[in-house]
């Protein structure tokens, strides 16, 4: 089945769309990269997902990129039992080697959304791995399924817009909002993909919950470029007026 589904992969590669991705995506050598674009790949993977897809997933290592990526998404779209997608995810994440795999893949997990209890347990040893794209895995787990999880289980949604005013409120509460805070609490040192993850999960949280993540800034300890980025990332969301952005700068004397 495996060069099967290699045959098909190459068949819808396209090589213009492989030398853009290719400058886009650190992958071990160019020839790893098909070049199949990512509607193409979804479209594949529910395809197999109707069919054996635990057969179809059960070769070993992947020769390309497009064929991690497929691997993963396959689970999202097949997998309706959560302790059998976290076995499978235990295999797949030391297949994630690159930012584009671990975001497309994890996007797509929804499953999880109705066990977070369950998921938050199983994503803490990648959170701590030490290991730069486990610890991304986790970080970007939390980004798409937990940050908007309200205190009644219910989605919320981001602020349409942050003033000075939303500064002065009460502190938001979400409900995983403070055990994220509390995994954030640290020095990010496994590597560049785990602390723009990191940043990238605190902006998130500072239009979601602006006044709680204003405070965690200021008494989280982050490393230095870790912190750096997340006010970056913030200050050039369309949310945060101006003024917001201006105070950012002056209070957490980051630029």
């Amino acid at each position: 089945m495996r060069d099967e589904i290699r045959k098909r992969l190459m068949k819808m590669s396209d090589a213009g769309y492989q030398e853009f991705t290719a400058s886009l995506i650190p992958v071990s050598g160019r020839g790893t990269l098909l070049g199949v674009r990512l509607p193409a790949l979804r479209n594949y993977a529910r395809e197999l997902s109707k069919g054996d897809w635990r057969q179809e997933l059960s070769y070993g290592e992947d020769i390309y990129f497009e064929e991690t990526m497929l691997r993963g998404m396959v689970l999202g779209y097949a997998c309706r039992d959560i302790e059998e997608l976290f076995t499978y995810l235990k295999d797949f994440v030391p297949r994630v080697q690159n930012w584009s795999v671990c975001d497309s893949v994890c996007s797509g997990l929804k499953l999880v959304v109705k066990y977070p209890e369950k998921t938050w347990d199983f994503l803490q040893p990648y959170l701590n791995s030490g290991e730069e794209f486990p610890c991304r895995f986790g970080l970007i787990m939390l980004l798409n399924h937990f940050v908007k999880l309200g205190e009644d289980r219910k989605k919320i949604s981001r602020k349409r817009s942050v003033t000075m005013e939303d500064l002065k409120g009460e502190e938001e509460k979400g409900l995983y909002l403070e055990q994220i805070l509390q995994a954030l609490d640290r020095e990010f040192t496994e590597g560049y993909y785990a602390q723009m993850a990191a940043a990238w999960l605190i902006a998130e949280l500072f239009v979601t919950y602006p006044v709680r993540t204003m405070r965690g800034l200021q008494e989280l300890h982050l490393d230095a470029f870790t912190r750096k980025k997340a006010v970056q990332k913030i200050r050039e969301s369309r949310i945060p007026d101006k003024e917001v952005k201006e105070y950012l700068k002056e209070k957490l004397k980051i630029f």
